[in-house]
């Protein structure tokens, strides 16, 4: 019998083109990414939610709502004394003669009267170290957005911000190719390089603009967010993987088949929160790895299997795992039933 065990992260994308800005084509950024996406061979592992003409209060609203994955904002970047520059690109030239101590440097949201309102670095920070628990993936898509990517590596995995200026056009193919990677199972990392390609394949400047920034501990090219084993259905453990004595959990036989990463997430997943913590000690998963704030076992153990997957570390999971359950049933196992 098979269970559904879906795991579907959701984009959050923040669009904002102020009045008195250069118009951007954030409309077709969307449609491309959302069209990549479906191309992908695990469009079902995505739910991408556009929010248009984003006030500030708006992204504090979306992340306790939607607990999104992953968060992008399109929009323009600079200074608060800035004003709009000739062309077609995603900035906010700054006044002439005014010093940088005089600048506060952020993104530009949507104010009440349709003006634009600068976001700080500090606000954005703060925003996602008090509501930001669930995002792992962050994209600035505006200019300038160096810095808060940096500030927001102290609550987010990877953030992805521009390094200057850049074309809208070029802004729009990083995300047809970064979000077209993620979507095929390729890690944060392969999918960035890919963001980049897709910018020169079409034969447009500011390649190089796009930075990927990591926090200390995480690895991007063992990030893979679309995962198989969260896709569709796994499988419970059958009768040949082992018995369940009374009062206790299935024991395994030392073979190959039962090291299945399916198996094995289902064997995670039902653990006691006591005995899932140990597995994971033993296993030495680093913290950056796992899912962290309210997220569920089921999240937890489904980065679990990806990190060890990727280290080929999945028979040395199964032993664990055989391990505490037979030390669980050597102290009577637990009364009532196992958690679904």
């Amino acid at each position: 019998m098979a269970r559904s065990v879906m795991n579907k992260h959701t984009i959050l994308f923040l669009a904002a083109n102020p009045a008195g800005t250069p118009h951007l084509a954030l409309d077709q950024e969307a449609r491309a990414i959302q069209a990549e996406l479906e191309r992908s061979g695990h469009r079902d592992q995505f739910d991408l939610v556009t929010r248009w003409a984003a006030q500030p209060l708006d992204l504090l609203r979306e992340l306790r709502k939607l607990r999104p994955t992953i968060v992008h904002f399109s929009g323009h970047g600079g200074s608060e004394s800035g004003i709009p520059r000739a062309g077609v690109r995603r900035d906010v030239g700054d006044v002439p003669g005014s010093s940088e101590s005089q600048l506060r440097h952020g993104l530009f949201f949507q104010g009440p009267d349709g003006r634009p309102q600068l976001v700080t670095t500090e606000a954005l920070e703060a925003t996602f170290g008090a509501a930001g628990a669930s995002v792992k993936l962050v994209v600035l898509s505006a200019c300038y957005s160096e810095p808060q990517a940096e500030a927001l590596l102290a609550h987010v995995d990877c953030v992805v911000g521009m390094g200057g200026s850049i074309l809208d056009d070029a802004a729009r193919n990083f995300a047809i190719g970064f979000y077209g990677g993620l979507g095929e199972r390729e890690s944060v990392a392969a999918a960035f390089l890919q963001g980049r390609a897709a910018i020169s394949l079409e034969g447009l400047r500011d390649s190089d603009r796009p930075e990927l920034k990591v926090r200390i501990g995480v690895d991007p090219k063992l990030l893979v967010l679309a995962d198989l084993a969260a896709s569709g259905t796994v499988a419970n453990a059958d009768r040949s993987h082992g018995t369940a004595p009374p009062g206790g959990r299935a024991t395994h036989s030392n073979t190959p088949a039962h090291a299945t990463r399916d198996v094995l997430l289902t064997r995670l997943m039902g653990l006691l929160p006591s005995q899932f913590d140990v597995v994971l000690f033993r296993a030495a998963i680093p913290p950056g790895y796992l899912s962290g704030g309210n997220a569920s076992q089921t999240t937890r153990a489904v980065d679990a299997i990806r990190y060890l997957e990727q280290q080929d570390k999945l028979e040395r999971l199964a032993q664990i795992l055989d391990e505490v359950a037979g030390a669980g049933n050597a102290t009577g196992g637990r009364n009532g039933s196992d958690p679904r």
